[in-house]
């Protein structure tokens, strides 16, 4: 029980401390949760679990050949999530499963009615079974020659996960404020919701194309005369959660080690290392790699939209590109002659106003 007591007070510690953030951190989550997990494991032991640098976004197309000039434009939006939806869970242990379910319940309606206090409505929660599991522990056999540890049944385990929307991120200390009024510390993760992506993506697929035309109107204003043959895109999307990057706050000088002096025998030494304090910071996608970023002032981690358009062309000189168009020109006039004059000698009658399909290549 002692060890459960320093466990919780500890998560309740962590738990207030994350309060006007949203990293997504789970105080005292298994790793194998869904979410994000920054703090802590399945055994209540606290870690601080690597995560990669990140980087810039993946924005090459298909490849489309090497034989023509691609135009490209790399279009990226900063969008405000509409909702948010913060993960809290729950365990709860008994000796029956009756007593179990009752404590939960008794759990669960005290958080509820803090919900209710701070204007967080029930119909925006969700409460989410995960599991019923037996609990077991050793009982001890002495014998005159031995002893024996026996496994027996010590009662049951219940977790459930409590799921509560909210549109103002804001809300979030008031959140954790109510659970942890209800003894509720374990806050697994924060998922951010952006409606509408269909028009987000066609907002940047506008924009890309106003890139692609201004590039195209510099080789025109070269003399070169550009001839679209196929293109590609890529888009995408970046969450908060998955740009959060660790550091740790401490310059170590290593000590200085008197040289071993010639027939002395020096004493082995052993450094034993403090324990650095690590923390994490919001890594956006960077700017650089983009031609425009919409909404690039924004203050609060936002969900990243990116898009990439890439136009491959033929260039033709001016001169070049008028005499192809003569000679096609001049090669259709000649076939619907020649089709006319098929016509006549089949017997039938061809004027001006006779229509003559020629299919072109």
């Amino acid at each position: 029980m002692k060890r459960t007591f320093i466990s919780g007070l500890f998560c309740l510690t962590s738990f207030i401390g994350i309060h006007a953030q949203s990293a997504g951190n789970a105080v005292v989550a298994s790793p194998n949760s869904s979410g994000n997990q920054i703090y802590g494991d399945a055994y209540g032991n606290q870690s601080f679990l690597q995560h990669n640098a990140p980087k810039g976004v993946n924005l090459t197309p298909v490849s489309m050949g090497h034989s023509l000039t691609p135009i490209k434009a790399d279009v990226m939006i900063n969008m405000k999530a509409t909702s948010y939806v913060a993960v809290l869970s729950i365990t709860q242990v008994g000796e029956t499963i009756e007593e179990t379910d009752s404590l939960m319940d008794v759990r669960l309606n005290n958080v509820f009615e803090e919900l209710l206090k701070v204007g967080i409505s029930l119909k925006n929660t969700h409460v989410d079974f995960i599991s019923m599991v037996p609990r077991y522990e050793f009982e001890s056999t002495e014998k005159v020659y031995s002893k024996t540890f026996n496994e027996i049944p010590s009662g049951f385990e219940m977790k459930k996960n409590i799921h509560v929307l909210f549109t103002e991120h804001d809300r979030l200390n008031d959140l954790i404020s109510a659970a942890a009024k209800a003894e509720i510390y374990d806050l697994v993760k924060i998922d951010y919701n952006v409606s509408n992506m269909d028009n987000i993506y066609a907002q940047l697929r506008q924009k890309a194309e106003e890139i692609i035309n201004e590039k195209v109107k510099s080789y025109t204003n070269m003399g070169f005369t550009l001839e679209a043959q196929q293109y590609a895109t890529a888009q995408g999307s970046v969450y908060p959660m998955e740009r959060y990057v660790q550091y740790t706050a401490a310059h170590t000088v290593a000590p200085k080690l008197k040289s071993k002096k010639m027939g002395i025998k020096e004493k082995p030494v052993e450094i034993n290392y403090a324990e650095k304090n690590k923390t994490v910071y919001y890594e956006k996608v960077p700017y650089g790699q983009f031609d425009v970023v919409l909404n690039s002032d924004m203050v609060e981690p936002t969900v990243q939209f990116y898009l990439n358009l890439t136009v491959n062309y033929k260039i033709v000189l001016a001169e070049v590109a008028k005499r192809e168009k003569e000679d096609r020109e001049l090669d259709l006039q000649l076939r619907r002659a020649e089709i006319q004059q098929k016509i006549k000698n089949a017997g039938g009658s061809v004027n001006n106003n006779t229509t003559v399909m020629v299919r072109t290549k």
